[in-house]
């Protein structure tokens, strides 16, 4: 059965560099949270303040938030993966956090963004942040709401390679990454892991790969200083091949739907745009039946995970990803649904 990570494949990259709006900079980390410590460290976010968060979010990164004695303020999700609006304004009122993040979760586009009003409640020293760790981003269609907005991703996620973009306006990232002797120990550590990892899963070598992905989940953020991404990382990043991953997501969304047509307990409502930036096609499950499903996948090869189970919203139902990406064919995709069909019977 096929890897639920990507894994390396030259259909995600290019030759030429992808392009920016004018006035946008980047920066290349070696992790989603190693952009954010720097970020909070270098806009002088002080210990103690707010930051807001999704209910829907990894209880990894919640506890480093307060390892690093920032406080944690919640606003709901519902059932489908929109935000509530009406708890999201109440937390704005009453926190007032100093951060703000907007998760688009699965790589489904928040609905926050449909109107944005709310960001007048926002004062305009405090940070937004976008985060996409499962969203595949292009670059030149970036778009910017306010001073001190930011969209950090996580490529690891979607594309086979270790390391987070920070993404701005130019004079909002005022400042350079890391030094690169900078946690050097737990950089090199958290690279040769997603290393083995890769070569794990290309190998067929499963179980193993995914003790070295956990490892690896664990290790990410630890570091008491941020450190930037590897030199490789950030050459290839920039080489994304992004229409064509898009093109193959979208495709393979649809395929998903075909097959899966009246099998799954759950329907999200996925616009086409969206399809293309999804990390995996979401399976939502009633938390009942979990635990069956998810032994009949994992018997069979199949080492989806229950996303994001330390969550809020994951106490009253589960979802899994299944895999998408240009290093699978129509056959695997075939199998992994008949396999889904199977568990669901």
């Amino acid at each position: 059965m096929v890897s639920p990570q990507p894994i390396i494949n030259h259909k995600y990259f290019q030759l030429r560099k992808n392009t920016y709006p004018k006035g946008i900079k980047s920066l290349f980390y070696l992790s989603w949270e190693d952009a954010l410590w720097d970020l909070m460290n270098k806009k002088d976010i002080k210990k103690g303040s707010y930051i807001l968060v999704p209910d829907f979010y990894c209880d990894d990164v919640e506890k480093n938030i307060k390892l690093h004695r920032y406080k944690v303020g919640y606003y709901k999700i519902n059932k489908d993966l929109t935000v509530n609006k009406k708890s999201f304004q109440s937390c704005i009122k009453l926190l007032k956090p100093q951060v703000v993040v907007i998760f688009h979760a699965v790589g489904i586009k928040n609905n926050l963004l449909e109107n944005t009003k709310w960001l007048s409640k926002i004062t305009n020293d405090s940070i937004l942040i976008e985060d996409s760790v499962h969203r595949t981003i292009d670059p030149k269609e970036i778009k910017i709401f306010k001073k001190n907005h930011f969209i950090i991703d996580s490529l690891r996620k979607v594309v086979p390679i270790q390391g987070s973009r920070i993404f701005g306006n130019s004079e909002d990232l005022d400042f350079d990454l890391p030094s690169i002797f900078q946690s050097m120990p737990y950089a090199m550590g958290v690279n040769i892991l997603w290393l083995l990892m890769v070569v794990s899963w290309t190998l067929s070598l499963k179980r193993l790969a995914e003790k070295l992905m956990l490892f690896g989940y664990d290790l990410i953020g630890n570091s008491g200083l941020s450190a930037r991404g590897s030199i490789l990382g950030s050459f290839l990043s920039e080489r994304l091949n992004v229409s064509k991953i898009q093109k193959y997501k979208l495709n393979q969304v649809r395929f998903y739907e075909k097959k899966l047509r009246g099998v799954l307990p759950h329907k999200l409502n996925i616009s086409e745009e969206d399809k293309k930036h999804l990390r995996g096609y979401p399976v939502v499950l009633s938390k009942e039946n979990s635990a069956r499903v998810m032994k009949i996948l994992r018997n069979n090869g199949l080492l989806v995970r229950f996303e994001l189970d330390g969550s809020e919203w994951s106490k009253y139902r589960k979802i899994i990803f299944l895999p998408l990406g240009p290093y699978l064919n129509i056959n695997n995709l075939t199998d992994v649904c008949s396999l889904v069909i199977e568990s669901m019977k």
